[in-house]
This record gives structure tokens, sequence and C-alpha cells, in this order.
């Protein structure tokens, strides 16, 4: 598509000027089809601007999420490889089941608003328009039932992996999937299974994705002011989200591989190096009940080996609280 292709000529040479005329060569297309192009481009909120005998400059600092701008970005063999960006939406993880019978592997949804954005427990995350990037993996990994935990395991490990890459900072994970930067959230993740009655084998797998890029101008709601904290707050430079989507992806492909292969300890290394609590006391949230405990390691499947009373066990579902101030929270 000329609009597509115009697009990611523009993001290849960002804050340069290309003229129409050297455009059309290279694309194969007249003039008149590069200037619809703009156009509707313009019409979808990219900052392009035009000087007359010179040609067409996307503004170097854009941030609008597109197609074009992810695709071109990616290494995967399949995942995001087929992708819609949208707008708006009431949650990419409801969009995907919705379609989930007619999409391929690797699927993804990325929007730039949710109006009924979903976390973990039911919990809502909240998503507003232009301060983050919210996606949606649909996957259908042949793997056994007891691997399909991992699948989260993953998502936290390719958030980090995309923030290391394109925010030039190192979070930290909280067991099991938040992602934190000094104490604060940057990201919520969510993932949805559907599981064939008849035989008991996966149908399919959605991994959900929000991440908090930049504060929004109205400034974070006060239920998550204390907790939250945006890639901007720590990146030493703009974060670009058609280069973050483009770089989970990337990360989220190579962790499928794994969990698909069956080599889950190279996984769960890379889980652990982004996991510095260990040794700390937590507090083992399960049932509404409160426990306090020591954080030992991470056992071979992702789960969380705790000290109480001398006495070692694992912990295989349920949430911790990290109570040292100038540790993960």
């Amino acid at each position: 598509m000329v609009r597509d292709d115009v697009l990611r000529t523009l993001e290849e040479h960002r804050g340069e000027l290309i003229s129409g005329g050297t455009l059309a060569r290279e694309l194969g297309v007249s003039r008149t089809a590069i200037w619809k192009a703009v156009s509707t481009l313009r019409e979808m909120g990219f900052p392009i601007t035009s000087t007359a005998g010179e040609g067409y400059r996307l503004d170097e600092a854009s941030d609008a999420l597109s197609e074009a701008g992810i695709a071109m970005e990616l290494t995967t063999q399949y995942a995001a490889r087929n992708l819609c960006v949208l707008s708006t939406v009431d949650s990419t993880n409801n969009y995907l089941k919705q379609r989930a019978a007619e999409l391929p592997n690797g699927y993804a949804a990325v929007a730039d608003c949710q109006t009924a954005g979903r976390g973990r427990l039911g919990r809502n995350f909240l998503s507003p328009s232009g301060s983050g990037i919210y996606m949606s993996l649909l996957l259908r990994p042949q793997i056994p039932l007891e691997r399909i935990h991992l699948l989260t395991v993953g998502a936290a490990i390719a958030a980090c992996e995309a923030i290391q890459e394109t925010a030039d900072f190192t979070p930290d994970i909280k067991w099991v999937n938040d992602v934190l930067m000094h104490g604060k959230k940057l990201c919520g993740i969510l993932t949805e299974a559907s599981v064939e009655a008849e035989t008991g084998q996966l149908s399919y797998a959605i991994v959900g994705i929000g991440i908090n890029v930049r504060t929004p101008a109205s400034g974070l709601a006060p239920e998550i002011a204390e907790i939250a904290g945006c890639l901007e707050d720590f990146a030493p430079h703009p974060v670009r989200r058609n280069a973050l989507a483009a770089s989970f992806f990337n990360h989220m492909e190579s962790c499928c591989d794994l969990i698909a292969s069956g080599d889950t300890e190279a996984l769960i290394d890379r889980y652990r190096s982004f996991i510095h609590f260990l040794g700390q006391p937590i507090t083992v949230i399960r049932f509404d009940q409160r426990e306090e405990a020591t954080a030992v390691g991470i056992d071979s499947s992702g789960h969380l080996i705790i000290e109480q009373n001398g006495q070692r066990s694992t912990l295989v579902a349920g949430e911790i609280s990290i109570r040292l101030p100038e540790q993960l929270r």
C-alpha cells in the first residue's frame, strides 16, 4: 500500500526532508499518489510537514503508532507479522478473543487507547491515549498445559528486554510479572488461554501487555499515582512507541520459541537476570491471607522458592509484597 510505503520511508529518514520526486522514484508510483498518501497520513494524525520545492518531513518528535512503523523494526518470523493498529478499542485482548478463530498464529493488536483495559484478578488497567501502548499477541503454541504460565514469564522478560533496548535503562521483575523501576510499576500483563474441552489441548493463548510510556497530560489517576511509573520518568530520551512495540514482539517470539522447544532453563535464566529481591523479607499474599517469608530463589519452572521458620516451600500462585523501601515494592 502506497500510504504504508511512504510512511516507512519517512520513518527511515525521520526529521529529514525527502522530495516528492525521490519518493515517487523509490516507490515506483506517481507524485500524485505520493501527495494523496501524505494527505491520508496527515488525516491519521502523523505530523508531516512540507516545504515547497524541497519535499516532506516526518516530525522527529512524532510518536504516532502505525503498522508500518512497527513492521519496519520487526525481526520476527511470526510474531506481529500480521497486525493491526487501533486508535481506540475496549481491550486488545477482547479484540483478539472475538476474532481468534479466523486469525493466524502471531497476529497482534496494538492500540493507542483502551476503554476497558483489564489486568490480573479482574483489575482495571487505565489506558489513556497518547501516553502508553497496549498490545496483545495471539499464539497457538504446541505446548503442554503445564507450560502455559511460562508465556506470562516470557512476556515479563520481553517487556524488560524491550525497555532496555528502547528506553536505555534496566527494570526489575517482582514475581510473577510486575515490571518495576525504583518501586514504580511500569506495565501490566494479562495472559488468557482457551483449552479444547474434548482433548484438553491448548487451542490458543493471548498475551496482553500495557506499558506506561509517558505521564498523561492530565496526570496519573489518583488511584495509581503512588504505585505507577512511566518509561520516560527514567529514560534519558523520549521513547518511540513503534520501536518499543517491535522490540517487545521480537523478544517475545524468542521467549515463545524457548518455551515451545522445552528449553525452559534458558528462559528462566533470562527471567532471573531481572529479579533482584532474592534474600529479602517479603509478605506472601494468598487467599486474602498475609504471611511473612524470605524470598530464596526461582526454580526451573519460574515458581518462587520461599523460606518460613526454616522450612522451604515453592510458591506456585499468589502475590508478594517487597517491604524494603530501597528495594522493589
